[in-house]
Order: structure tokens, then sequence, then C-alpha cells
């Protein structure tokens, strides 16, 4: 089992906080593709490659390319530049899209539910393709893609993975990936806190039990992920947040340190095999690295 840092701050320093993570053991770190929702980000592939630059081992990985702000055919090609430059060391994630203020923002229309997962399962087979061969002809409901060649193709092929909050994205997508991050909450609720905080809540292992489940069903070797939302340290706040969502699976993810670490490492017994962690507070990672990357 491992556990993978994601970096969410526009102030802090990219390379050294990759530096940082790769000295406290982390074997893999990533970012998320966004603008302003639920907060500034910084840009995914500048940042991803300053990651691979500024270190020597730790793997980085693209959590999740929006498929709403980019063309399939530039996601492979910037994943394949990223993965030479690194030497070897990119996984690319290609995400749905779900933020709709900033889609509007664009001056873009914000796609129905499901038109994006409609774009998505056909975005996630032409990158596939062309992360294998660098060619793609495809003509689908959303897409008329010909591509004769990119590059460059490094050997082996970067990891291709896809994000799931729901069975359609489960069904429909796995069969095109090499991994998959399950997630415990509709992404639509980020926006409005109040559900937000209900969904949290009241996840519980029985649901990641029939989400694992079915992926199970689907392909029973695909590795899965799942998004945790952690902050760890002795703040009193912490703690009255974790006692607030009670016992249920995020609220066992705030709090002291070795009881979040216990709580992120039972994933594990439910069929979770990596744990990519959004961190609340500047010193949470810092603090359950000794637990999670001991040997």
């Amino acid at each position: 089992m491992e556990f993978c840092p994601n970096f969410i701050s526009v102030d802090d320093d990219p390379a050294q906080w990759a530096r940082d993570r790769e000295a406290e053991g982390y074997p893999i770190i990533s970012v998320a593709d966004h603008i302003s929702s639920p907060q500034p980000h910084p840009h995914v592939w500048v940042t991803a490659t300053t990651f691979a630059l500024a270190t020597e081992r730790i793997r980085v990985m693209i959590a999740f390319s929006n498929n709403l702000f980019r063309s399939p055919v530039e996601f492979a090609a910037a994943a394949l530049a990223l993965h030479r430059v690194s030497g070897g060391r990119c996984e690319a994630g290609l995400g749905a899209g779900w933020a709709e203020n900033e889609i509007t923002g664009m001056g873009w229309e914000f796609p129905s539910a499901r038109d994006r997962v409609g774009r998505y399962v056909e975005a996630l087979q032409i990158s596939r393709e062309l992360l294998h061969t660098g060619s793609c002809s495809f003509h689908g409901e959303y897409y008329d893609i010909e591509i004769p060649l990119i590059g460059p193709l490094p050997k082996p092929a970067p990891l291709l993975m896809a994000s799931s909050a729901g069975p359609r994205t489960l069904r429909e997508c796995a069969p095109h990936v090499d991994r998959m991050e399950l997630m415990g909450f509709p992404v639509s609720d980020v926006g409005d806190p109040t559900e937000f905080a209900g969904r949290v809540a009241s996840f519980d292992e029985d649901a990641l039990r029939k989400r694992v489940e079915m992926a199970r069903e689907l392909r029973p070797d695909m590795p899965l992920g799942f998004l945790a939302l952690v902050g760890a340290g002795d703040d009193p706040e912490l703690r009255e947040r974790g006692k607030a969502m009670g016992d249920r699976i995020f609220g066992g993810m705030l709090g002291e340190p070795e009881r979040v670490a216990t709580n992120l490492r039972r994933l594990g017994e439910l069929g979770i095999d990596r744990v990519q962690m959004a961190p609340s507070t500047p010193d949470t990672l810092t603090l359950l690295a000794p637990y999670l990357n001991e040997g």
C-alpha cells in the first residue's frame, strides 16, 4: 500500500515541496488540474514538470487533468513529454471535470452530466491509443480525431488513470485504464459546503466496499486508489472536526497523526492499494510520514 500527497497551494514552492516529500519517503506525489475551485491551484503540467526536474526517484501523478479544459490529444502529448523528462516517472490521470464555475468563468458552456461522462469515456479511449501508439483515428459522439503521430513514445507508456464518483464512470471507464481512483463523495458537492460536509460525513466502509466490489467485478486485477481528505496534528480544532464527522471513514482522517495513519492504512483491508491525500494543514504530510512510510 502506498500514500500519495497532493499539492494544492499556489503559495508554496513546488520544487521544495517535492524534494521534502521525497526526503520523507513518499513514493509518489500528485497535483490536480484546477484554476480557482475550491481555491486557486497551480498549473498542473508546469507544476508536475517542476516536480520531476526537482527530484530523482519519486513518481509524479497527474490527479487529474481536466477533460473540460483540454483536448485528450494535448493531454496525451503532455503526459508523454513528462514521462520522457522524468525518466519514466509519470502517471497520467485524466478526470471528467466537475467545477462548473471554472468552465463558465472561462466563457464556456458547462455540459450536462450525461455529456461530461460521455466525453470522458471517449477521451480515455483516445488518450490510451495515443499514449501507446502515438496515433489515433477516432470518430465518436463527441470527438473526431485523426492524429497520424505524436511523440515522444517512451516505453513503457505512462500509466493511464481515471477517477470515479459513481457507477457509470466506473463501469464505462474501467476497460480503458490501468488504474482507477474511487471518490467517497460526488465532486459536484465540493462547491456547496453544507452538501459537501454531509456527503463526506455519511460515507462509510460499506459504501466503499460496494464500490470496490463493483470495480473487481469489472476488472479483477485493476489497482484501486482512494482520495482522502486528511488533517493530522494536535490542534483541538482538528479533533473537534473529526468528532463532528463521527466514526465513519473521513472522520478518522482528522486528528492525532498515529490515529489518522492507522485509519488510512485500514483502507488497504477494504481493497485500496493507494491513497491520495489532500492535506488540510501545512504540517499534515510531515507528521504522517513516519507512520505511513515505514520500511
